[in-house]
């Protein structure tokens, strides 16, 4: 609180300064205090700081001018405490603290001792239905006698379409490594092309529809009501504006607006109440950077607020690409679940037999020992060749148990490849054979439909033709923004809004309307002219024609090493089903020569002329042959797989093709009608209505292949090894003696 100053060097301030300070000291004295130094007190009621207007009796009792020394020590210590101490006090603690009612510390809910825990949230969510009707999985303790359903892979290929909305894979890492789990918002799904041309965000999340709602009418209202007695006078003011704004292909820009101001003035004025409005139209045209058609189309309409921030992919046509684009991974997504499928199939089928062959194997060497025991309890055969019996009996139990419960994870993989349950009380058995014909792939064919129907060359090739058309737009950016600008507005006054023409009988002035003036007065406005905004270098433009023109480098450089590894892929799809129909021959061979070797040890056997040891060597070799065999048959179909996977005939092969979901009966209408209008409307020839198409139904563009032609630029140079004098210059073929099954092969 500040008093009033007074004259700074008035007696009447010293003399006052000089008793409070003589005042303090006497106080000291009565209460027993030691004298002392001056304080700081002291010093400031010796400054002239203080004044006190000289309006009370100049002789002060002892007792006021004590309060007032009170006063004034209580109001420096509240002051300069809080300055001095700063954060230095030390806060009572919760024991410390007492409280007026009688609840417990206890009974305290709010208090936490934490910031982050781990929590669950509250989702009222539905368990899966394949997992509420799913059983016990089976295992090797778990033997029941269940259903065997024989099924075909065409029945899960189609099973797996209809039950999964997200695209499963395999998991190839085991536990915890499925995508579902450690990446759920990376996975594919049904809804993903969807997601992707619905999107609103400017990038690459920009739908069709977004880049089409910038072309939208806008239509802006607003209404307004005040008043106002700044200036000792009341005023009434209103204000209503509404306005349409479109924006056209061409970048032109036309807005449409009405607006009107009401203004109220007391009883007494020369106009009580006034009305003002205009009715106008306004139109921009860009005429060089950012105009035209094209630019439209691929940039979308220029707006200089964002144009940093977007650049020049919203349009139209960059937000069809990028849907284009969600399709093919989409489709990738389908092609890789369809591999697994049929990889999980064949891995099905080779379960079934190699447990078929354990469990063969088995048989025989429990026939074995049983013929060993047998023999061991009269005395014809040594115990030690009866306990290898035995071991290979257990060896044959321990390998049925692997390999059923091999056979039970396999058959849970497929389940859920397709979405099935873990277990419906039946359990899948294929019902196909693989392939054992043989198939010779054609390399040119094989080449030439790789190159054309691979998924990722085709979204590769839509990321270039992006690329290219926004280097086109940037390149429009590179000159000065030149707008054509025109408005025409009609004005309208009145004392009021709407009626007939009179005469006001107080002021004899006429009353005028102001709808009747926007016709009658010939009030307008209009304007007309150009913008021009010049960028002196152009520093930002040319920086982002160079980054496209990078990009663009960059994603050609990345088409031809794409073009490059399909090449490869192809090429080892092919070296796989070669080697692995030879190597399926082959083991089929061994296969026979093992079954003949068995059957005649054991004429052999029976005759007493051979010994126990090289019959179940036999055996086993047997076991192993026909496992080999069909583990080659196996990989010769996944080879055959890989091909067309390679080649890009994957989904075709299986009979999968990809189509959009059914509108609603509305939308094919709209779009009828629409169609018909365009059909049946008078034709411009000066207007071009349809843009230029930049994909097509099928493969475009032709595959180049040239002879190939050895020459020393392009054909890499070996040295030749040293040869050593006096020896032979001649070397044998290390292929020479392979048994290529045309002279002595069985």
């Amino acid at each position: 609180m500040f008093l009033p100053q007074d004259r700074p060097g008035s007696e009447f301030a010293r003399r006052i300064t000089r008793q409070l300070s003589s005042l303090l000291r006497y106080w000291r004295r009565d209460t027993g205090g030691a004298p002392a130094a001056p304080s700081a007190i002291d010093r400031a009621c010796s400054l002239n700081a203080l004044h006190i207007r000289d309006t009370a009796n100049p002789v002060l009792s002892r007792a006021r001018v004590v309060r007032m020394t009170h006063a004034v020590l209580c109001s420096m210590t509240l002051l300069v405490a809080p300055v001095l101490t700063g954060c230095s006090s030390t806060p009572k603690r919760a024991s410390e603290l007492s409280w007026c009612d009688d609840k417990d510390d206890d009974a305290i809910t709010s208090y936490r001792g934490y910031a982050a825990r781990i929590e669950h949230v509250c989702l009222d969510n539905e368990t899966a239905p394949v997992v509420q009707v799913t059983r016990e999985p089976r295992n090797v303790l778990r033997r029941n006698e269940e259903e065997i359903c024989e099924i075909s892979l065409h029945q899960l290929v189609q099973m797996a379409l209809k039950n999964n909305e997200i695209v499963q894979t395999s998991a190839a890492g085991g536990v915890g490594s499925s995508s579902n789990l450690n990446n759920p918002r990376g996975v594919s799904s049904i809804y993903d092309p969807a997601i992707q041309e619905s999107g609103v965000l400017f990038g690459g999340g920009l739908g069709i529809e977004a880049a089409l709602s910038r072309f939208d009418t806008q239509f802006t209202t607003s209404a307004l009501w005040g008043r106002s007695t700044s200036a000792l006078v009341p005023r009434e003011t209103g204000l209503f504006t509404s306005g349409l704004s479109k924006q056209f292909a061409t970048g032109a820009t036309v807005d449409l607006r009405n607006n009107w101001n009401y203004l109220g003035t007391p009883t007494g004025a020369p106009f009580t109440s006034a009305y003002t409005g205009s009715v106008g139209m306004s139109v921009r045209q860009p005429l060089l950077a950012g105009s035209g058609v094209e630019f439209t189309r691929i940039a979308g309409p220029t707006n200089p607020a964002f144009g940093a921030i977007t650049g020049v992919g919203q349009g139209v046509v960059i937000s069809r690409i990028n849907n284009d684009i969600s399709i093919t991974g989409f489709e990738q997504s389908v092609r890789g679940s369809i591999r697994d499928i049929e990889n999980a199939y064949w891995d099905l089928y080779l379960a079934y037999r190699v447990f078929d062959t354990a469990v063969v194997a088995h048989r025989s060497a429990r026939r074995s020992w049983r013929e060993a025991r047998d023999k061991n309890e009269i005395g014809l055969l040594d115990p030690p060749e009866e306990l290898q019996a035995q071991d290979r009996l257990f060896e044959t139990k321990a390998q049925v148990e692997t390999v059923l419960s091999a056979l039970y994870r396999a058959e849970a993989n497929l389940r859920r490849l397709v979405g099935l349950p873990v277990n419906d009380g039946c359990v899948l058995r294929p019902s196909d054979e693989p392939s054992i014909a043989e198939y010779r792939p054609d390399w040119e064919s094989s080449l030439k439909q790789g190159l054309s129907h691979r998924t990722e060359l085709r979204a590769q090739k839509m990321r270039i033709k992006s690329i290219q058309l926004q280097l086109q737009a940037a390149k429009s950016l590179v000159r000065p923004t030149m707008n054509a600008v025109g408005s025409y507005d009609l004005n309208a006054f009145g004392d009021r809004l709407t009626g007939s023409n009179s005469i006001n009988a107080a002021t004899g002035l006429p009353i005028g309307t102001a709808t009747g003036s926007l016709v009658d007065a010939g009030l307008e406005t209009w304007n007309l002219g150009f913008e021009v905004t010049v960028p002196i270098g152009y520093r930002s433009q040319r920086s982002q024609v160079r980054n496209l023109e990078l990009q663009l480098r960059k994603d050609t450089a990345v088409l031809a090493a794409q073009e490059k590894d399909v090449a490869h892929e192809i090429a080892i799809a092919i070296q796989d089903v070669t080697s692995a129909f030879a190597t399926a021959q082959s083991n089929h061979k061994r296969l026979l020569a093992a079954s003949e070797r068995v059957e005649k040890l054991n004429i052999k056997k029976d005759f007493g002329t051979l010994t126990l040891d090289l019959v179940l060597r036999a055996q086993a070799s047997v076991a192993q042959a026909e496992s080999a065999y069909h583990q080659e048959v196996v990989n010769y179909n996944k080879a055959l797989v890989n091909l067309n996977l390679a080649t890009g005939s994957l989904l075709e092969y299986n009979g999968v093709y990809l189509g959009e979901g059914h509108w609603t009966a509305e939308a094919y209408s709209d779009a009828r009608i629409r169609a018909e209008e365009r059909t049946h409307a008078t034709p411009n020839d000066h207007l071009h209505t349809e843009p230029v198409e930049f994909v097509s139904p099928g493969p475009a563009g032709t595959i180049e292949r040239r002879p190939f032609a050895s020459s020393p630029s392009t054909k890499p140079t070996i040295d030749p090894p040293e040869i050593p004098t006096g020896s032979a210059t001649t070397q044998e073929d290390p292929m020479a003696d392979y048994d290529n099954g045309a002279t002595d092969s069985p």
